[in-house]
This record gives structure tokens, sequence and C-alpha cells, in this order.
């Protein structure tokens, strides 16, 4: 361990262990010496713990005397040597510095190669539980709030499993996959998870406790984990309320390295939100309070961190990579394509917006079963089109085709909002409307895609998903969809089942049907416009 003179003086050192009470002179070369200004010199001690005394002449020095710049203290008064790479820096008067470098990583993990593919967004309603009442389907939780315990876990269970993590690059919404990662949350919310939030996030607990908690309780455990070869769940205090409901807008992440300068400590951090980013940090100073803690994305909650501190992590074995369907990529066809079947949903009335020629920048077709025509701009992508239901009364519908931020092409979804014209004078209200070429279905974790062929004005549909003919009816007063799928054997089909909850949205159930007789178990699907 390098000590540094960094005062304008020469001075001279000694160290040796707290236990000598008589303080004898340390045993050169290593243990005593004299340091020139700006020099320096490898000290070192064969225990851990260690005094330290700086004079400004060896003490034998009579004419003048010798002074002791900084004293060593009585016994109990010790320092602690980190590594060879820590630092003592003598800053001149009675300053001393020491710097402790250090840095500790998990072997071999990185969010991009041991991470989920998919970040912590789910669509709403998304249940993780469904309970029958009657004739109602009753949801427990929303994974739409976040599943990031859940998924910090399961890395963490993958990690030390050995196994790789599952391909998925959007979160599943049933399934088994889906089903491990609810039970996983509500496992990181066993023994303190809760109880900590509740403390740590209440307006009457100090900054002290707060810094206390993160420094004392939780950076120990960490150290621990990270020693042992494990990632270290931690949860971040991200509210400041007594109001338990807002326990959700907390979040916990995956600590897998550490790094030391002094005062200073870096966590790096896999965070759910974030999906393969390795430059994730969480940067703070243990000698700061109230705590200060820098995190390098924004921290979501209140907009800052308030402490931090460490899961009672339980290990469990994932589920085996046959169990959890793979994944498959359905790329959006074009909405505007000759031919295209577009559902759209308008101010809640589910339809077909039908393109049945495309000449130039312009098309034509039906919208709920009426004529339509319109045009498109393809540098703005704007949308425009009218829908003709009889003499004077006409909508015209205005939007925009969206476009994928990260990849810079079209979705395939079209948004906007559309208003009445009755003998060419406007009406006062505006209504919301949704288009997607196909929906994508999540059903018990297998994907597929759903198009829809005829909605007809009685409620009749038509379509295919997995690859098989459905038939079924809209019940356009209950916003539910009801659907049966025909396979192959005639011995075999499913009834489905599901609500829309939100824009194009749907969830729900469906049922076996083996030889005529509906099977007792019941699977969770859910179909939405949009990964």
């Amino acid at each position: 361990m390098p000590l540094i003179n960094r005062s304008s003086s020469p001075i001279y050192w000694r160290i040796f262990s707290p236990d000598d009470r008589t303080r004898a002179f340390g045993i050169a070369p290593a243990y005593e010496g004299t340091l020139l200004a700006g020099a320096q010199a490898g000290i070192g001690y064969s225990a851990s713990r260690f005094q330290l005394e700086i004079r400004d002449r060896q003490p034998l020095s009579l004419i003048p005397p010798s002074r002791v710049l900084v004293p060593a203290g009585p016994p109990g008064i010790v320092g602690e040597l980190h590594r060879a790479s820590d630092m003592l820096e003598y800053m001149g008067g009675s300053e001393l510095r020491l710097t402790t470098q250090e840095r500790v990583d998990v072997p071999g993990f990185l969010p991009s190669t041991h991470g989920f593919r998919f970040a912590n967004q789910f669509p709403a309603n998304t249940a993780h539980v469904s309970v029958r009442v009657g004739n109602v389907d009753m949801a427990i939780g929303d994974a739409a709030n976040g599943l990031c315990g859940g998924m910090v876990y399961a890395v963490r269970d993958y990690f030390h499993a050995g196994m790789a993590i599952p391909s998925h690059k959007a979160g599943p919404v049933s399934g088994v996959l889906y089903d491990y990662l609810v039970a996983r949350l509500y496992d990181s919310f066993d023994g303190l998870g809760w109880t900590e939030y509740l403390r740590l996030m209440s307006p009457g607990c100090s900054a002290g406790e707060r810094a206390r908690t993160a420094y004392f309780s939780a950076l120990p455990g960490i150290e621990s984990d990270l020693r042992n070869g494990a990632p270290s769940p931690i949860g971040l205090v991200q509210v400041n309320t007594d109001d338990p409901l807002k326990v959700g807008n907390n979040h916990q992440v995956l600590v897998y390295g550490l790094e030391r300068n002094g005062r200073r400590l870096c966590l790096r951090i896999y965070d759910p939100n974030h999906p393969a980013r390795d430059d994730i940090t969480l940067d703070f100073d243990t000698g700061a309070t109230p705590p200060l803690f820098s995190y390098s994305v924004p921290p979501g909650g209140d907009g800052r961190i308030y402490s931090f501190f460490s899961h009672r992590y339980q290990q469990r074995q994932p589920p085996a990579a046959n169990q959890i369907p793979p994944w498959v990529d359905f790329p959006f066809p074009n909405a505007l394509a000759e031919g295209a079947n577009n559902i759209i949903v308008g101010n809640g009335w589910l339809g077909l917006l039908r393109i049945e020629r495309v000449f130039g920048n312009r098309f034509n077709g039906t919208l709920y079963g009426q004529p339509m025509e319109g045009e498109w701009n393809p540098g703005t992508r704007a949308i425009h089109f009218t829908r003709f239901l009889g003499p004077g009364y006409e909508q015209r519908y205005t939007g925009v085709l969206e476009l994928d931020p990260a990849t810079r092409s079209l979705t395939g979804r079209m948004t906007g909002s559309f208003q009445e014209i009755h003998d060419g004078a406007t009406g006062q209200s505006s209504y919301d409307w949704r288009a997607v070429p196909r929906l994508l279905v999540d059903g018990n974790g297998w994907q597929t895609e759903l198009r829809l062929h005829r909605i007809d004005g009685d409620g009749s549909v038509a379509g295919e998903m997995y690859g098989d003919a459905v038939n079924g009816r809209w019940e356009q007063a209950a916003q539910r969809l009801h659907l049966t799928r025909r396979s192959a054997d005639p011995n075999y089909a499913q009834e489905w089942t599901g609500r829309r909850t939100d824009g194009l949205t749907f969830a729900g159930d469906f049922q076996e049907i083996v030889g005529g007789v509906r099977q007792a178990r019941q699977y969770r699907w859910m179909a939405f416009d949009g990964r």
C-alpha cells in the first residue's frame, strides 16, 4: 500500500500493531522511513489492522525535537489495511487521507447476457391471478404495475442454476414463465421486503436511519454476496409517503459489481426496466447524511432514491427450458396494403377497416361495412379518411401511422381521432380510434397472431389464429369477444372468451373441448396490438 507525501516538507512515518502500547519503532524498510515532499513509499504490515504515526523528522532527533504531525492515538484507534491498491496520502498539517480502491464483480455476469431481453413492461390488466365468482372473472394484481422483483429473483435463479435465460423479447402475460415471474415477485416481498419498504419510505424515517440502513445494513450483505460469486438483489426506496398503496412505486434491482474509492461507492446494476444495459450504476458517498444517491438512469418514483436495503433471497429452481414456449417474432403486415383487414376500435366500437384498392398515396375500401376513402402522407405519416354512412352524414378520421423510435420503421399501428359531419356541419365532439392489421395473442404462453376477416353488424366474427380457423361473436354492450378455435382433429376444439380492457387489448381465458366435453381447466390468454 503506498504512502504519498502530498505536503511541501519531508516527513518520517512508522506503522505498527495497535496492541503495541509502547509505541515501539517500526521495522525498516516496510514499517518506517523518511519521505521527501512528493515522494512515496510502499508500506505494509502482517496484520490487517494497524496504527500509523507521522512526524516531521525521526523520533531520535533532539535538536530541534521531532514533532508528531499525525498521532497514532490510543491502541483502540486503528486503521484498516484493505489491499495493496489502497492509498494513504499525507496532505500536510494533521490531515491524512485513506483512499480505498477496490472492485468486486460477480465473475462472468453481465445484464446483456444473463438478464431478460424484455423490459419490465406489461399490458394493462395483466392479472396475477384470476378468480371466477359466478360468471365474473375477478383479477388480483396487475403486471402492468411491474414485475421487477420477480425478474430480479429469476435472473439470479437462472445464473445460479447455470441455465440460459429465456430469449423472449417481450414479457410473457400467461403460461409457465409468467407464473414463475409472478411467484418470484411475491417471494421478493416475503420476509423483510414489504416491511422494509414501508419503514424506509415513511416520512417519519429519518435521513440518518435511511443512511444507516444503506451503508451499514445493506452494504455488508451486498459485498458478501458479490465475494461469494452471487448477484445481490436490493430494494430501491423511491417514494416518501405513508401510503401503503404506493409500495409498488419503489423498485428492485440486482447488484453484480462494486467499486470503492475511499468513501465513494459505485454499484453496478441490472435494472429490469432497462434490458441489456451493462452501464447502469448507483453512486453515493458513505459519509453523506442525508444520503445522496446518483442513479445513471431516471429512477422513477418521486424522482430520487431515498435509501436501499438487501433482500432475503432464497434460491428457487427455474422452469425447465422445454416447459417454456419458444419466442416467435410476428412482424406487422402493411396496414395500407391492398387486401389488408385492419381491426379498428373507434369510440368503443369494434370493426374492420378494409383496404380494397391503393393508388399512389390514396386508398379506398370499407369501414364498419360502409364505403371509405382516404390518403396518407409518406413524409409526415399523417393519414386521413372518410366513412360515408348515408345522405348528409359522414365521419372524418385523422391520425398517424406510428413509428418505432428504436428501429425508425412503421409499427403497423394507426391512431387518431374522428368527428361526425351532418349536412356539412362538423360536430363538436371528437372520438379516439385505433387500428392494427392483426393482434398478438399469448395463450397460456404460446404466441400467435389473430387476424379477423369478418366482423358483421350482428356481431359475428371470423378469422384465424395458430393456423386454425376461428369464428364467434362480439358483444358490443359487454365489450366481450367469444371465439371458437377448430383444429384438424374433429374431436378437439377450444373456446376462448375475453373482454376488451383497453384500446385493442383483450384478456380472458380459454377451455379445451375434447370429444364434445368441455374440460374443467382454464388457461389465461391476452391479445394486444403491440409487443
